[in-house]
């Protein structure tokens, strides 16, 4: 997110989210449009509007919360994907909403200029970036809590049971991070898991696009007053 904003010159206030909230879809869209109502407000009142923010990293949410300082805006640029209808109803009555036509954060750093249909995705990898490795994982989250309750033993099988429709775990190469760095975290995974292990290369093209343009086909625009829908995943002429 920052490298791609810093790639292409946009000082435009960035708001981070609760990573955890990317779980609980119906959370994540009250969440959104309530950031987008005080959006809103601002803009009706031409006022700067103070929004809250959550600084990326792991941990209880309040040691990282912070507010941002937005001014009157028209347009509210969501840097993230469909997420489980996560945006499914979004509505701004006073700006345009933008944002990738990707189904989920998976798909928007697979993406390499080519369209939503075009993007080779596995589906049987386990997917991690280094945001992923860096926030609080559900699944380690949930090994955590499995270990403490039953032991290290059961743990294990209990996470490699829910990890039993995947064959490899896929560490994606996005370019604003060193493999080097990280590799050896979802190695050690796979290893434990008795999975293969997967690099693919990725991009922050599309974030680009995202922040600063040309808006193509892979990136809705929505005058305000229309809802994001699930059509708009299949292309402008839906």
């Amino acid at each position: 997110m920052l490298l791609a904003l810093k790639r292409t010159g946009r000082t435009t206030p960035l708001v981070w989210i609760p990573a955890g909230l990317h779980e609980r879809p119906a959370e994540l869209r009250a969440y959104l449009q309530n950031l987008v109502d005080r959006l809103d407000e601002g803009h009706a009142n031409g006022t700067v509007v103070a929004v809250p923010s959550v600084r990326p990293g792991k941990g209880p949410v309040e040691p990282r919360a912070e507010t941002v300082a937005v001014p009157p805006a028209d347009e509210v640029l969501l840097a993230l994907g469909y997420c489980g209808n996560g945006l499914q109803g979004l509505v701004s009555r006073r700006a345009r909403l933008v944002f990738p036509r990707v189904d989920d954060c998976i798909s928007l750093f697979l993406n390499h200029g080519c369209t939503r249909e075009e993007i080779c995705r596995d589906a049987h990898a386990f997917y991690f970036t280094r945001g992923w490795l860096c926030h609080d994982n559900p699944m380690l989250i949930s090994y955590d809590a499995w270990r403490k309750r039953f032991g290290v033993e059961k743990a294990r099988r209990l996470r490699k049971a829910s990890m039993a429709a995947y064959r490899r775990i896929t560490l994606i190469d996005t370019g604003a991070y060193s493999l080097e760095e990280f590799r050896p975290e979802t190695e050690s995974l796979a290893a434990d898991l008795e999975l293969d292990h997967t690099v693919v290369p990725g991009s922050i093209g599309l974030l680009e696009r995202l922040f600063a343009g040309p808006w193509d086909s892979e990136v809705v625009v929505l005058p305000p007053g229309q809802e994001i829908s699930i059509r708009h995943l299949f292309g402008p002429e839906f």
